[in-house]
């Protein structure tokens, strides 16, 4: 409150004075709180919930935050006099939380940033390697020159310091690009990953074309040499071995009618003309020549003694 006459921290008991003297028995009090009314004609005999009189003091109890506001209290004697009477602004404060140095880099600048929560009417303070500084901030922007930084933050009843923050940062460790240099190296590497499976998917991939192809090739010569074979080889049974003799043709010596008739007779018949041999077989330079037929082994000539 920037018109507080009174800062109190929660918690306390808040005191409002109601004489300069001694309280009679049959003195009374009110006390209005933003014109409303809290104690009506109260002595100090009787006794109201959540406030204690102390003396010429009346207390109230554990003040919350909610208990800020402007307080009016008018004192009478018992003959209705007027012997006190006075307004007073009250403020309720928390404590302050322990402060946070939060260091930035940004555009080669570093930034020093004292953090608190839950706070309001907060005035800050810095020192520098131990020193207190000018500085009032809340944000400071200073020189990469490593000293430490130690911020206070306080408010009218209470106050809490920081631990000490070195100002420095490497600026090609802590930005990639211009950005946050954790998160560029999770982007890449989350990229990285998605790329390299890609590439094993279509390697692995390209592997199982080449081996149908192949193995569509090998279909296709087997079928071929199958179909080859399958025609030539009835043609080949027919075929006179390449290099063998062909079968000697039957000699026709007659009948035994003619044998039995004269030998002139017989020669005066006509012989029977032996067909001719027929032509080797056409020779296939792609088939293999057989082996030769055995031959049958000759005679030895004996000589006469």
């Amino acid at each position: 409150c920037s018109t507080c006459q009174r800062n109190i921290l929660e918690g306390e008991s808040l005191a409002f004075k109601l004489a300069d003297r001694t309280l009679k028995d049959d003195d009374k009090f009110t006390i209005k709180k933003d014109d409303k009314l809290l104690v009506r004609k109260m002595t100090i005999k009787q006794k109201v919930e959540g406030w204690i009189i102390k003396s010429n003091d009346l207390d109230l109890q554990h003040v919350k935050l909610s208990d800020s506001g402007t307080y009016t209290v008018e004192v009478f004697d018992g003959k209705g006099a007027n012997i006190k009477s006075y307004t007073e602004t009250v403020c309720v404060y928390v404590k302050v939380p322990k402060p946070r140095v939060n260091v930035t880099c940004q555009d080669e600048k570093i930034y020093v940033t004292c953090e608190v929560e839950d706070s309001k009417d907060l005035s800050f303070s810095w020192s520098k390697n131990g020193k207190d500084i000018k500085e009032k901030e809340k944000v400071l922007i200073v020189k990469a020159d490593k000293s430490k930084y130690t911020c206070t933050a306080k408010n009218p009843v209470h106050n809490n310091a920081s631990d000490q923050v070195k100002a420095a940062c490497n600026m090609s460790q802590d930005t990639l690009f211009g950005f946050d240099f954790t998160l560029m190296v999770g982007i890449l590497a989350g990229g990285g990953g998605l790329v390299l499976a890609l590439i094993i998917l279509l390697v692995s991939l390209a592997c199982r074309s080449c081996k149908r192809r192949e193995k569509h090739q090998r279909d296709e010569e087997e079928f071929r040499l199958n179909y080859i074979n399958t025609n030539h080889h009835p043609q080949k049974g027919k075929q006179t071995a390449r290099g063998q003799p062909a079968p000697p043709e039957p000699v026709d010596y007659g009948s035994a009618e003619d044998l039995s008739q004269a030998p002139g007779e017989a020669a005066s018949r006509p012989r029977t003309q032996q067909r001719g041999r027929p032509p080797p077989p056409p020779i296939d330079d792609d088939e293999e020549q057989p082996p030769p037929l055995p031959q049958p082994r000759k005679k030895a000539q004996v000589k006469k003694t």
